[in-house]
């Protein structure tokens, strides 16, 4: 993670367009420029030059951001948003103990003693031995739900799998500020892939496969939907099923998905509108910002609804875990890997 004032450049790169505005959900429902990628780089570049201190009130705008990166794939001048914001946030931060007792939280209770709790109800196989080896990052997912779907799917394209014991990918970390804790995951992740003398890399969660691609150009990272599309794997569920799916921020291989909702045999897939737009993740803790978070989670919760199925699908533990806390027991929402082999 670089320093703020190391992104002096890019963010005096921005033209001040505003076309951000016209995709980003917090802008769209505040209309305060203090929200969007544009008015916050005039902050920030005030508080590179000196003219402005990182106070509360500008921690929050930082904090609105969902960091869904919708403005960095409209930006003209490709600003790598997230990345800046992670800086701002991270000066923050190093001078605040609320923010660092988030984190410790984070780090001990939710990623350590939760995961491991719901750890004891995974479902984990050995693989099958074949000459093409990948290495499976299951993070958090992965030790909450096994590595049962991942191996039988990618056994059946002759792939063996190897699950080492790694730990969570750290963007929850990277997102707040928190440098030291990122750069452990990080690390810890390199070390155990290294251990392996495997650099082909198998995820099925969004935020992880963006996450691993950030970390080193000497290891391949691909979402598990790559090798089903590439090795032209044909799948039947054995009943009718009716699903829509919702796409994560993160993902850039929605092809791939789109290609495997529409080759499944007895699947019916329905697009909600808006299936691409954030489902509100980072917006969840915001408690303060309950008036602002609850249309977007409305919005997605009508557009799936709206949709007539009644499972949604998706690839990001962060868009399940969101999904399923505002579903009011009206849908059923599910990792797609985990869907396709129960229901095979």
């Amino acid at each position: 993670m670089k320093h703020l004032a190391e992104y002096k450049e890019e963010i005096h790169s921005c033209s001040k367009c505003g076309l951000c505005q016209s995709v980003c959900p917090i802008y769209k429902i505040t209309g305060n420029d203090c929200t969007v990628s544009r008015g916050m780089f005039i902050m920030l570049r005030g508080l590179i030059n000196g003219e402005l201190k990182m106070t509360g009130r500008l921690n929050r705008y930082l904090d609105l951001c969902l960091k869904c990166g919708a403005c960095s794939k409209f930006c003209p001048s490709d600003i790598n948003v997230v990345d800046i914001i992670a800086s701002a946030k991270a000066e923050y931060f190093k001078s605040h103990i609320f923010e660092k007792f988030i984190s410790i939280l984070q780090k001990y209770i939710f990623f350590g003693c939760g995961v491991s709790f719901l750890r004891l109800f995974s479902h984990n196989i050995v693989s099958k031995k074949y000459d093409k080896k990948v290495v499976y990052f299951g993070g958090c997912s992965g030790k909450i739900k096994g590595n049962r779907a991942v191996v039988k799917l990618l056994n059946s394209c002759n792939i063996e799998v190897i699950t080492p014991d790694f730990k969570c990918c750290g963007i929850p970390f990277y997102v707040r500020g928190d440098k030291e804790n990122f750069e452990e995951y990080k690390n810890n992740c390199l070390n155990l892939i290294a251990q392996t003398g495997v650099k082909d890399i198998v995820t099925t969660c969004a935020s992880c496969e963006k996450t691993l691609k950030g970390f080193s150009s000497d290891i391949k990272v691909k979402n598990i939907f790559e090798y089903i599309r590439e090795n032209n794997l044909k799948l039947k569920l054995k009943k009718n099923k009716k699903v829509t799916f919702h796409k994560p921020c993160n993902i850039d291989n929605y092809d791939d998905i789109k290609w495997i909702l529409d080759n499944t045999e007895n699947l019916e897939y329905v697009e909600m509108a808006n299936f691409d737009e954030c489902c509100g993740l980072n917006g969840i803790s915001k408690i303060n910002e309950y008036k602002i978070m609850s249309k977007i989670f409305k919005a997605k919760y009508d557009n799936i609804i709206n949709s007539g199925a009644k499972t949604v699908l998706t690839s990001c533990i962060g868009c399940e875990t969101a999904l399923k806390l505002y579903s009011f027991g009206r849908y059923t929402v599910e990792d797609f890997t985990e869907f396709l082999v129960k229901n095979i």
